[in-house]
């Protein structure tokens, strides 16, 4: 994987110019620069600011497939809250959410 393209190619579908990258990130602008022009990888913590801020995590930045989940704040809450439900719960709530999904289809 070529980590500099990548984070190039992300940076550009989101229109995003290394000044803005370096202004919504927090992190220096030189820094940025010598990633992009001069092809210096990121440390971990700051490839970790870029995903953020570019809308990723670094899980799915690793993520050879471009069909990457992208997860609300809520939907993470919810998807949190239900891992920690008993498995009977678990399957109550999954029957409700495809009888929904089901009626909304009709």
């Amino acid at each position: 994987m070529d980590i500099i393209a990548k984070l190039n190619r992300l940076r550009l579908e989101r229109n995003m110019s290394v000044y803005r990258l370096a202004e919504l990130s927090g992190l220096n602008q030189s820094t940025l620069a010598n990633t992009f022009s001069r092809g210096i990888i990121p440390s971990i913590q700051n490839l970790e600011v870029i995903c953020q801020t570019l809308g990723l995590t670094l899980a799915q930045f690793f993520t050879e497939d471009e069909l990457v989940l992208r997860v609300t704040p809520k939907e993470a809450l919810f998807f949190s809250e239900y891992k920690k439900l008993p498995l009977p719960i678990k399957s109550s709530v999954e029957n409700i959410v495809h009888s929904i999904a089901n009626t909304t289809r009709e």
